[in-house]
């Protein structure tokens, strides 16, 4: 068992060491590569052959191509191995309070919250992620004094990142490497858990409503592993992820909208008396006056 043990453990550092840059690309190129629309970088007084070098684009933290594609610069050393896949979690937004606070480096302040918007869009609008992996040293944000940063190396992730935890309140934020979502939450939808028992195969017609699988994450992350009904933390599954159920405060069947207001995620105790109980309609107006929804 150790030795098994061991050997994953390999594999997983292995993995983040794959994404370590090995040469320095330019990052105009790299912005270019991963789906944003650079040609504006060639508006600078010493011309387009200098375009990569302009100030107005090169020291940016994060580029949006509206609709489609958000790039992040992220540092390769603040990278973690978790067991569900390579992870990145900060807090723009209290890096640019605090930068505005403490009167430090104006352009620390607007990157930073450029950065929060970015990912705050990407979360909303669902757009594909991509990470430019920067290596080299990095200066202590407590200290603006210190020796610039320099990236000695950088180069784009060939695969793309999920937001796997975004607190609208406060800005914090976990991305982790990979296509599909990943996060320490799951819900009565998940596959491993809706098919974790399948001794009969049994074909049925019908209709279902189609639940965006976004929305549910996004709602089971807000609420941070507790019942919003009751406060109450979900169980915990054998590999650690707490279960929460989602529910439509205002049913799909009555065309509730699938929005994150409209999606609460509750203990399964709760969720089945919201359908089922004698209490059903007191506890829909509570969830409704908690999100806002109107259930006129």
């Amino acid at each position: 068992m150790l030795g098994r043990r061991q050997e994953i453990g390999s594999e997983m550092n292995q993995e983040l060491e794959e994404i370590r840059p090995k040469s320095k690309a330019r990052l105009m190129d790299l912005v270019q590569k991963a789906g944003v629309d650079v040609s504006d970088w060639a508006n600078y007084k010493k011309g387009p052959k200098h375009a990569a070098s302009n100030p107005k684009y090169c020291y940016e933290w994060s580029f949006v191509q509206p609709g489609k594609v958000v790039v992040l610069n992220l540092w390769f050393g603040v990278m973690q191995q978790e067991k569900f896949g390579i992870t990145s979690s900060f807090n723009m937004r209290k890096l640019g309070d605090d930068c505005k606070r403490k009167s430090r480096k104006a352009m620390w302040t607007t990157r930073a919250y450029k950065m929060d918007e970015a990912i705050q869009e990407a979360a909303k609008n669902s757009l594909l992620i991509r990470v430019i992996v920067c290596d080299g040293s990095i200066r202590g944000l407590s200290d603006p004094d210190q020796k610039a940063s320099s990236v000695r190396n950088r180069m784009l992730d060939p695969k793309p990142w999920s937001i796997t935890k975004y607190d609208v309140q406060t800005g914090e934020y976990t991305l982790t490497r990979g296509g599909a979502i990943h996060s320490q939450y799951v819900d009565q939808f998940e596959d491993q858990i809706e098919n974790a028992e399948t001794p009969e195969r049994v074909d049925r017609t019908g209709s279902v409503f189609k639940r965006d699988q976004k929305i549910r994450q996004l709602a089971m992350e807000r609420a941070n592993g507790l019942c919003e009904y009751c406060g109450k933390p979900g169980f915990k599954l054998a590999d650690g992820r707490v279960f929460l159920e989602t529910h439509h405060i205002i049913p799909l069947s009555a065309k509730g909208p699938d929005v994150i207001a409209n999606v609460a995620a509750l203990c399964p105790n709760h969720h089945r008396e919201a359908h089922h109980g004698v209490n059903a309609e007191v506890i829909r107006g509570k969830l409704s006056a908690k999100k806002g929804v109107s259930i006129l």
